[in-house]
C-alpha cells in the first residue's frame, strides 16, 4: 500500500502543476489576442484619420482653385463657376462637396472694410439657388466666420447647420488680389477681393473613409458651439445599443472648429478576432495534461505490472507444465519421447498400455524404440507414415499404425524426437469397404449409362465419372482441372444458350434445378440427345453457390419415341377433325329436322349424339393445343385490348352452359378505359375455360362472379363460385394434364382434365400467372393476371 500512496501523491502534484500551466497559457493567449485586436483597431483609426486629412487637403485645393479662377479673370461669370464646378466634380460625391461659390463685399470700392458680403456666384444652382444674392449677415455664423477668415487670411469653416434635411457647413477662403507693380508695401485691406466658399455635407465627410469602415469601425463626431455645448450633426453611432470592446477618443481642430472623434469597434470587427484561440489553447493544455497524467500513470505502474506479471507468468508456466504433463499422461493417443539414438525417455499411460497389450511386461523407459517397434524409422524425415505390426494376443488380424514423427530441440540444443501412434486398423477396414461400395456404385451408374458430375464453383474445378466422359465425348485429360467446362465444345451451337441459361438460373437461385435437353456431337454429322439435371448442394452464407451436383443421360431413343408419339397424336387429331366436322354438320341438320318431331326418344338421341360430338371436338382441340405446347409451337400475339369487351364476350359465350347447370353469371365490369396487353383469342380461351369449370362445379341456383382488379402494371381477373371446392390431396396436381378430382366427376360432369393445364401455359406465355384459393364447401376463386397498358386499342389498330 506504500507504493500506490506515493504514486497518488506524485500524480496529484503533477496534476496541479499542469492545471496551473494550462490556465497560465489561457491568460497569456487571451491577452495576446486582445493586444493584437487592439493594434488592428488603432490601425483602422489611423487609417481613418489619414483619410480625413486627405479629404481636408482636397477641400483646400478646391477652394484654392476657385480663388485662382477669380484672381485670374477680370470678371468671373456664372458660366465660369459652373465650368469649374464640373471640372472638379462638385456635387457628384467625389469630394463630398454639394456646391462652391464666390462672395464679395457689398461695395468694395466705397468701403472695403464693411462687414457684410453678398453671394455673387453659386454652382451648381439647382442645389443652392436660394443663396444667390444673399448676404452673409443673414447668417451670423457665416458672417463671423468670413470676417475671421479675412482677418487671419486662413480658410475657416462655420458650424454645421441643417439645410434641406442635411447638415452643411460653409468652408470659407479669403481672396486677396496681387499688389500692383511698383508698390513697395503690401496692403492686405486694400487688396482684399472676396471669398471663395464651399458647401460641405458634414455627415458624408466622415463616411467611407476607407473600405469596410461601416462593418469594422464606428465613428461619432461632436462639434462645439460658442457656449462649449457639444452636438452631433448626423454623425451618430450605427450601433446605439452596442458597447464596443475597443474605443478611441481624440480632440481635433480643423478649419477653425473644435471636433471630438469617438471611434468604437463594431460587432463584425469583434467577431472577426480570434477570440476562441484562448479556449483552444486551454483545451489543448488540458488534453496535454491528460496525456501527461496517463503516460505518467503507465510509466509509474509499469514496474508494478512487470513484477506482478513475472509472478503470474511463473505460476502460469508451472501450471501449464503440470497441465501439459497431465494431458500427456492421460491422452488417449500413445505418445513416446526418444533421444536421437532411439532411447526412450518418456512415454505416457496410453503408450504403456499399448506396449503392455503387445506383450511388454515392464516399464519401457530406457529401452530403445527399435526393440519394441522395429518398423519405426526414427531417421526418416518428419511427418506421418503407416506401419503394419503383428496382431494383438487373441486376434489374427495384423494392426495398421499411423506414426507421426516430430523432431525438436531442447534449451540445451539437444535433439528430441516425439512419436505419436494411432491405430487406424478399423478406419482402414472401413475405407476399404467404402472403396468397394464406390466401385459397385460406379458399375451401377455405368450399367445404367448415367453420367455424374460434381462441380466446385468456388475453385472452378470439377470431377466427372467415366460414363459422363463417354456420354459427352470428352476424353480424360489429367492437365484439365475442370473437365465439365469442356462439354460446351461438343454441344450443338443452337443448344449452348439453353444449357447456360438453365445452369445460371439454378446457380443464381432463381430455380431449384437446372434441367435442360441438348444435343451432343457423336462422330462427324451424328447428334445424340442428352438430358441434364443438376442441383446446387452447397451455398455460402450470402447465397453464393459453391457446389453443384448433377447427372446427364443419353435420351436419344426416348426422344425419338416421344417425337413419334407426338407425330402420331397430331396426325390422329388432325384426321379426326375432318370426320367430326362432317358428323357435327349432319347432327345439326338432323337436330333441325327433329325439332318439331313428337318422338321424344329420337330427339333425345340426336341431342346426346350432338353433345358427345362437341365433347369429342373439344377433346381433339385440347389434345392439339397440348401437342403445340409440348412442341414449343404454341404462339401468342399480344396487343392492346379492352378488358370490358373481353369479359362481357366470355360471359355471353358461357351463358347457355351456365343455364344448363342452373347458375347465373354476374360480371363486375371494369372501367371503360381499362386496357390489357394480351392475345384476345387466347385470353378468351382461358376465361371461358375457367367460367365453364366454375358453372360445372357450382351449387345450383348460385352465381358465378367475374371481377377485375388493377395491380400496378398488372391486372388480376378472378372467377368465383360457391361449391364443394378443391380437396387438399388434389391441390398439388390440379394444373397437371389429364388431372381430375375423382372419376365420378368425369363421368357425371364431363371433361378431359386438359383445360387448366392449357390455361396455365397460355397465361404464362402472355406474361402472367395463374392460381386459385379454395375453401371446401364455401367459395373457390380461380384467378390469373395479364399485363396492363395505357395504349388505346383503337389507336393501336390504326397504327
Amino acid at each position: 500500500m506504500i507504493i500506490p500512496r506515493k504514486l497518488a501523491h506524485f500524480q496529484l502534484i503533477t496534476l496541479c502543476v499542469c492545471l496551473g500551466l494550462s490556465f497560465l497559457f489561457f491568460f497569456v493567449a487571451r491577452n495576446t489576442v486582445h493586444v493584437q485586436a487592439q493594434d488592428r483597431f488603432h490601425a483602422l483609426v489611423d487609417q481613418g484619420l489619414a483619410a480625413m486629412g486627405q479629404r481636408a487637403e482636397e477641400y483646400g485645393r478646391t477652394l484654392d482653385g476657385v480663388g485662382g479662377v477669380i484672381a485670374a479673370s477680370d470678371e468671373v461669370t456664372a458660366q465660369d463657376m459652373l465650368t469649374y464646378a464640373a471640372s472638379v466634380h462638385v456635387a457628384d460625391g467625389s469630394y463630398v462637396l454639394d456646391g462652391i461659390g464666390f462672395a464679395m463685399p457689398d461695395n468694395l470700392e466705397a468701403d472695403s472694410s464693411r462687414t457684410d458680403f453678398t453671394v455673387r456666384h453659386m454652382a451648381p444652382l439647382n442645389a443652392f439657388d436660394g443663396m444667390l444674392g444673399n448676404i452673409f449677415s443673414d447668417h451670423p455664423d457665416f458672417l463671423a466666420t468670413a470676417i475671421a477668415a479675412r482677418d487671419s487670411n486662413q480658410t475657416l469653416s462655420s458650424l454645421p447647420m441643417e439645410h434641406g434635411g442635411k447638415w452643411h457647413s460653409l468652408l470659407i477662403k479669403p481672396i486677396f488680389l496681387p499688389l500692383a507693380s511698383g508698390e513697395s508695401t503690401p496692403d492686405r485691406e486694400g487688396s482684399f477681393f472676396g471669398f471663395a466658399f464651399a458647401m460641405l455635407d458634414v455627415p458624408e465627410i466622415f463616411r467611407d473613409l476607407f473600405p469596410s469602415q461601416k462593418d469594422l469601425i464606428n465613428l461619432e463626431v461632436s462639434f462645439y458651439r460658442s457656449d462649449s455645448t457639444a452636438f452631433q450633426p448626423g454623425t451618430t453611432s450605427s450601433y446605439p445599443d452596442h458597447v464596443p470592446q475597443f474605443s478611441y477618443k481624440r480632440d481635433h481642430y480643423g478649419y477653425g472648429q473644435r471636433m471630438t472623434f469617438s471611434w468604437g469597434s463594431t460587432p463584425t470587427f469583434e467577431a472577426a478576432q480570434p477570440n476562441r484561440a484562448k479556449w483552444i489553447v486551454l483545451g489543448l493544455s488540458l488534453v496535454i495534461t491528460t496525456l501527461i497524467l496517463v503516460i505518467q500513470s503507465v510509466v509509474l505502474k509499469r514496474n508494478l505490472t512487470i513484477s506482478q506479471t513475472v509472478a503470474d507468468k511463473t505460476r502460469e508456466l508451472e501450471t501449464q507444465h503440470q497441465e501439459k504433463r497431465s494431458i500427456l499422461e492421460n491422452a488417449m493417443l500413445p505418445i513416446i519421447s526418444v533421444r536421437q539414438s532411439g532411447e526412450i525417455l518418456h512415454l505416457n499411460n496410453a503408450a504403456r498400455r499399448h506396449l503392455n497389450a503387445a506383450g511388454l511386461t515392464k516399464d519401457a523407459t530406457g529401452d530403445f524404440i527399435q526393440d519394441h517397434l522395429p518398423q519405426v524409422d526414427i531417421y526418416r524425415a518428419d511427418g506421418g507414415t503407416k506401419i503394419v505390426v503383428p496382431p494383438l494376443p487373441g486376434t489374427n488380424e495384423p494392426r495398421t499404425l499411423e506414426v507421426e514423427k516430430n523432431t525438436w530441440l531442447t534449451a540445451d540444443r539437444e535433439t528430441r524426437i516425439t512419436l505419436m501412434l494411432r491405430d487406424i486398423t478399423d478406419s482402414q477396414r472401413r475405407a476399404h469397404k467404402i472403396a468397394e461400395t464406390e466401385q459397385r456404385w460406379s458399375l451401377a451408374l455405368s450399367s445404367a449409362h448415367i453420367g455424374v458430375f460434381d462441380m466446385d464453383l468456388e475453385n472452378d474445378t470439377s470431377v466427372v465419372s467415366d460414363t459422363w466422359r463417354e456420354i459427352m465425348q470428352c476424353p480424360a485429360d489429367p492437365n484439365r482441372p475442370n473437365p465439365y467446362a469442356s462439354k460446351m465444345q461438343h454441344i450443338h451451337p443452337d443448344d449452348i444458350a439453353i444449357v447456360e441459361k438453365s445452369e445460371m438460373a439454378c446457380i443464381n437461385g432463381m430455380t431449384d434445378r437446372a434441367e435442360a435437353r441438348f444435343r451432343v456431337r457423336v462422330g462427324r454429322d451424328n447428334w445424340r440427345w442428352i438430358k441434364s439435371d443438376a442441383v446446387v448442394v452447397e451455398r455460402a452464407e450470402d447465397g453464393t453457390a459453391l457446389r453443384m451436383l448433377g447427372i446427364q443421360i443419353d435420351i436419344t431413343e426416348t426422344y425419338k419415341l416421344e417425337q413419334m408419339k407426338h407425330d402420331f397424336v397430331a396426325t390422329v387429331s388432325h384426321e379426326l377433325r375432318t370426320p367430326l366436322t362432317s358428323i357435327k354438320g349432319a347432327l345439326g341438320l338432323l337436330e333441325a329436322q327433329t325439332k318439331d318431331n313428337t318422338n321424344a326418344s329420337a330427339v333425345r338421341l340426336v341431342q346426346i349424339a350432338s353433345a358427345n360430338c362437341d365433347r369429342l371436338v373439344a377433346l381433339v382441340n385440347d389434345i392439339l393445343d397440348m401437342e403445340k405446347i409440348n412442341a414449343g409451337s404454341m404462339s401468342v400475339a399480344s396487343r392492346p385490348e379492352k378488358l370490358g369487351d373481353i369479359v362481357a364476350l366470355a360471359a355471353e359465350q358461357v351463358e347457355p352452359y351456365a343455364t344448363e347447370w342452373k347458375v347465373e353469371i354476374a360480371v363486375a365490369p371494369p372501367a371503360p378505359d381499362h386496357h390489357v396487353l394480351t392475345d384476345k383469342n387466347r385470353i378468351m380461351q382461358v376465361l371461358t375455360n375457367l367460367l365453364s369449370n366454375a358453372c360445372k362445379f357450382a351449387y345450383p341456383d348460385t352465381a358465378v362472379t367475374v371481377t377485375t382488379t388493377p395491380m400496378g402494371d398488372m391486372t388480376k381477373i378472378s372467377v368465383t363460385n360457391q361449391g364443394n371446392g378443391i380437396s387438399d390431396e388434389f391441390r398439388e396436381r390440379i394444373f397437371q394434364p389429364f388431372s381430375q378430382a375423382e372419376a365420378s366427376n368425369t363421368r357425371q360432369r364431363g371433361g378431359t382434365g386438359l383445360g387448366l393445364n392449357i390455361s396455365r401455359h397460355l397465361v404464362e406465355a402472355m406474361g402472367g400467372e395463374i392460381g386459385f384459393d379454395s375453401v371446401p364447401g364455401e367459395e373457390t376463386v380461380f384467378w390469373f393476371t395479364c399485363p396492363s397498358t395505357d395504349e388505346d386499342p383503337d389507336v393501336a389498330m390504326v397504327a
